[in-house]
């Protein structure tokens, strides 16, 4: 651990070669990025989410919507939609059969009801697995609703 960054985080981290040890939850991380030791989806919404004046909606499980909900209590002096919480809440019916036709239609019903200027869809690690093409449903909604629409390829 020569690099002053990685000399920093030790006992935050664990460099292949040395001694294990255990990473508790109840001590301080050094300040970063995500210093959560999160998932990339999370990581994502905590790099969007202060874009107040979007739509932010998680394709995927409701449990990863709520787990990154107001993940950084995002403050705004204009919009507040960003702190709506939308998610597609994916079920077993939808691994099983593709859940690409339940996000086209969240993300009309959604642009349609609150007039963002953007909107980001953020795909979790279930979609990769399952296969939607998130990209081809946001540039069918752009193309229809005149708004970007942006896929977060955030599987993983």
């Amino acid at each position: 651990m020569e690099d002053g960054i990685l000399t920093q985080r030790k006992g935050q981290i664990h460099t292949k070669g040395e001694e294990p040890f255990s990473i508790n939850c109840d001590k301080e991380s050094l300040a970063g990025a995500v210093s959560q030791r999160a998932c990339v989806f999370c990581g994502s919404r905590v790099v969007l989410y202060p874009i107040a004046d979007a739509l932010h909606l998680v394709h995927g499980p409701v449990g990863c919507a709520a787990y990154t909900w107001d993940i950084r209590g995002a403050l705004s002096s204009g919009p507040e939609l960003h702190l709506l919480s939308f998610s597609t809440d994916l079920r077993e019916k939808d691994v099983v059969f593709g859940g690409e036709d339940k996000l086209y239609r969240s993300l009309i019903e959604l642009v349609d009801r609150y007039g963002p200027k953007a909107a980001f869809v953020y795909s979790t690690c279930i979609v990769g697995i399952i296969g939607d093409d998130l990209e081809a449903v946001c540039k069918r909604v752009e193309r229809e609703k005149a708004i970007p629409v942006i896929p977060v390829q955030s599987e993983g």
